[in-house]
């Protein structure tokens, strides 16, 4: 019998899940948008333990997992900026599991949370070309503007910035 997904809270003991995730999606996910060499540079300045650590222990992000049978579907992750806004920062399913509704309920939950917390905005950057820009409009996102990002290395982001109100 399979159970349904669940969605908890994500501690230090799930870093290696959530870089297990982005590994296997950032490659697919970004690879006519970025060069592979980006996307190294990217992967190890956001997932390493320590950047992660920094991350919810200086940054203030809540991590979500998706989990079904004790196994990882995808991840959220999300802080507050001030003024009842927040930044959704990461959102990553599977990519065998993509249109299941799995990133569906978790950016449903990370705005419920949000709201809980009195947030009444949640923005988030997603890459210019990237096709997930439609999934967000769908779930009440529009463009605000666009934001070009200095990451080092020699590398750049270059997003639009999308809003929700909730």
């Amino acid at each position: 019998m399979t159970t349904s997904s669940t969605i908890r809270s994500a501690t230090a003991a799930d870093f290696a899940a959530i870089r297990a995730v982005v590994y296997e999606v950032w490659p697919i996910a970004y690879r006519e948008m970025i060069t592979p060499e980006q996307i190294a540079y990217m992967l190890t300045m956001m997932y390493s333990d320590d950047a992660l650590n920094k991350q919810v222990n200086e940054e203030g992000c809540v991590f979500l997992l998706s989990e079904r049978d004790s196994n990882i579907e995808g991840f959220a992750s999300y802080a507050p900026l001030g003024n009842h806004a927040f930044k959704l920062h990461k959102l990553y399913v599977y990519t065998s599991l993509h249109g299941r509704g799995i990133g569906k309920a978790l950016l449903n939950t990370v705005k419920q949370q949000v709201k809980d917390a009195g947030g009444t905005s949640l923005e988030l950057q997603v890459n210019k070309k990237n096709v997930a820009q439609h999934f967000y409009t769908q779930q009440g996102f529009v463009i605000d503007h666009e934001l070009v990002l200095d990451i080092g290395d020699g590398f750049v982001m270059d997003d639009y910035v999308m809003k929700a109100l909730l």
